[in-house]
């Protein structure tokens, strides 16, 4: 995983001194903002999340595609939802889409429906996307399409916003919000060429840089904890 490049350092920081406009995509996954019990996510505020917005709308390239993921949050504290709500009108980024990752285990009490969701927005900076891949289920689709005229283009079914295909991870954890590699695959697949550099600017567990090395792209995983990585560091 040469392509892989590993920076145990302030994500604020690092990308402060990035040169404009030179990262095609971002995957991350940034604090949740008082969700989670621990240091990183208790200190999490709106200020943060508006610095890391403006640091991706100032690294993005015209076109390019930022993944943020976050949650619902609690009642007093809707973080991600404030946040997204006033995104287009403080930065370039427009809201191309928001994504819901349906899991498989979910909580609930009394007086809820059965909670198995996070959500992912799926910000572009300008109009539309620069690169776009429309991305296929491995389900097949058994019919050419609705209407005769415009037949299906794949025999495969097209991926919507809702994914329910890519199951959480139940064990092996090394981070304790960890997510499945897959996640950033998808989003990697669609929204990239090979070759083309990721950030993570809150890389956790490294599954992205996992994903991207995968498919052929650069990686830049940012994480200022010592945790541990899917991925193997070169020696200090």
């Amino acid at each position: 995983m040469s392509d892989v490049l590993v920076v145990r350092a302030d994500a604020f920081e690092w990308m402060g001194a990035a040169r404009p406009e030179s990262v095609p995509l971002f995957v991350t996954d940034p604090p949740y903002g008082r969700i989670v019990d621990a240091e990183w996510d208790q200190t999490w505020t709106m200020h943060e999340q508006w610095e890391m917005t403006r640091l991706i709308d100032r690294a993005l390239i015209p076109g390019g595609t930022a993944y943020v993921w976050g949650g619902i949050g609690k009642p007093g504290n809707r973080l991600f939802f404030e946040w997204l709500s006033q995104v287009e009108a403080r930065t370039d980024l427009t809201i191309w889409d928001v994504i819901t990752w349906g899991k498989r285990r979910f909580y609930g009490t009394a007086t809820r429906y059965g909670f198995a969701r996070e959500e992912c927005a799926m910000l572009v900076k300008g109009p539309k996307p620069a690169t776009f891949h429309v991305p296929l289920l491995e389900e097949k689709r058994g019919y050419a399409g609705y209407n005769p005229e415009y037949p299906a283009k794949s025999e495969y079914k097209r991926r919507t916003n809702v994914w329910t295909d890519v199951t959480e991870l139940f064990r092996g954890k090394i981070h304790e919000c960890e997510k499945p590699s897959r996640l950033a695959e998808i989003m990697i697949e669609t929204s990239s060429n090979p070759g083309d550099l990721v950030v993570d600017m809150f890389a956790g567990s490294g599954s992205t840089g996992v994903a991207a090395a995968k498919l052929g792209r650069r990686c830049v995983l940012i994480e200022r904890t010592k945790c541990n990585m899917h991925i193997t560091e070169p020696a200090a």
